[in-house]
């Protein structure tokens, strides 16, 4: 099995279809205990982080600023508990498989592995916000008429994409859709739909299920 330091992060993890990677590593530096966001907003993370046993379709649609055109990323999540995850990002051939403390991602297309060391949340804060939330501010709650709930939230610092954040909660408090903005004035709306029943995925044993791709460890030593 040949291993080498392919580059993946920045042509092959189109999370957010604008090739991001950002200019900051986060999977590998930025986890929740080193710098807290909001209470407000760590509280939704963690609800979302603790489900058991659930698959969620995550849509993004990307309306661009100035452009009539508008594109669209299609995920699937699987969250098996105990913080275990698998996104499925079948328009691009790809998969992510996160553990407490380890990601691996499967490039089916080119037929690469990718080792990383990173946690649930490092994949939570990519996959919605891009790396950003520890510069969130909360800036108030409106209750809607369907017993839902929006928190609105601006970020602040000189490194940030983002301009706001709004997250829409149901009556269980379970994440349903995020409308994020950034400093161009594009809009990123990412709605969630959870699935009535669990889909189930199994850990991958690489040197066994994918003797023919091509493997690239940045986990360290």
């Amino acid at each position: 099995m040949i291993k080498s330091r392919i580059s993946l992060r920045m042509k092959y993890h189109p999370l957010r279809i604008r090739l991001l990677w950002l200019t900051t590593y986060i999977f590998m530096s930025t986890t929740l205990s080193a710098a807290q966001p909001p209470k407000e907003l760590a509280k939704v993370i963690d609800h979302f982080m603790n489900l058991e046993s659930t698959s969620v379709n995550i849509n993004q649609v990307i309306d661009w600023r100035f452009s009539d055109k508008s594109d669209t990323v299609r995920i699937q999540m699987d969250i098996r508990g105990e913080r275990n995850f698998h996104v499925m990002l079948a328009d691009f051939g790809m998969e992510i498989f996160v553990t407490e403390n380890e990601m691996i991602t499967l490039n089916h297309i080119r037929k690469q592995v990718l080792f990383e060391n990173a946690t649930p949340d490092a994949l939570l804060k990519q996959l919605f916000v891009g790396g950003d939330l520890n510069e969130a501010r909360f800036k108030g709650e409106k209750k809607l008429t369907d017993g839902r709930r929006r928190l609105n939230f601006q970020f602040s610092g000189d490194f940030s994409d983002w301009e706001s954040l709004a997250m829409v909660l149901d009556q269980a408090d379970s994440l349903e859709k995020l409308v994020l903005v950034d400093y161009d004035g594009n809009k990123y709306i990412i709605s969630l739909t959870y699935l009535a029943s669990y889909e189930g995925f199994i850990m991958p044993i690489i040197d066994q299920d994918y003797l023919h791709y091509q493997v690239a460890d940045l986990r360290g030593k």
